[in-house]
């Protein structure tokens, strides 16, 4: 499946077609308590590296910290740079992932539960035990925790869209898991 017409793609020297940054639409409330747009754009972005290979581009609309989320600061809350894991170790993070055409992430696991959702093209799915799930589409994945890695094996571009919220570590026979990204 091709990306939408929305995602029609600028030239990228190194990863071939790129598609769009996706926009982001961020509200909030004016002085007489109605809502208004407060923030809106392109959404910052920073490439992933397996090695010396780029492997994906993420794009970070959003993050938070703490329960309940605050949501009256107007800070932009958008963290791409300065994040030394993928997940939050008290908040949620909001992420698109831009997959390239044959490319795959390293085995890796987060200390959080993520909802991953493709929004176009067809990934692959490998959890350490071998098994692999083909995802498409709409399609969702509750990750909970377990190690594994995405695969694009495609000659097209692939995005996904993660809500990682902090969680407890996993443990396994009394043993701590720890995430390794």
């Amino acid at each position: 499946m091709s990306p939408p017409p929305s995602a029609e793609v600028p030239q990228d020297s190194k990863m071939h077609t790129a598609p769009a940054h996706p926009r982001r639409f961020v509200t909030s409330h004016n002085e007489k308590g109605e809502a208004t747009f407060w923030l809106e754009g392109e959404i910052p972005s920073t490439s992933f590296y397996k090695g010396e290979e780029e492997c994906a581009i993420f794009h970070v609309p959003w993050t938070t910290q703490g329960f309940p989320v605050p949501i009256q600061d107007t800070e932009d809350k958008a963290y791409t740079k300065n994040a030394s894991t993928l997940a939050t170790k008290d908040g949620i993070v909001c992420r698109f992932v831009d997959f390239p055409p044959k490319t795959y992430s390293p085995m890796h696991r987060t200390v959080s539960l993520d909802y991953g959702v493709v929004i176009f093209g067809d990934l692959e799915m490998e959890v350490d035990n071998g098994e692999i799930r083909k995802m498409t589409q709409s399609d969702v994945v509750v990750q909970r925790g377990t190690i594994h890695k995405w695969w694009n094996k495609s000659d097209k571009w692939a995005r996904m869209m993660f809500i990682l919220i902090a969680s407890e570590p996993v443990t396994v026979d009394g043993k701590t898991l720890e995430g390794n990204m």
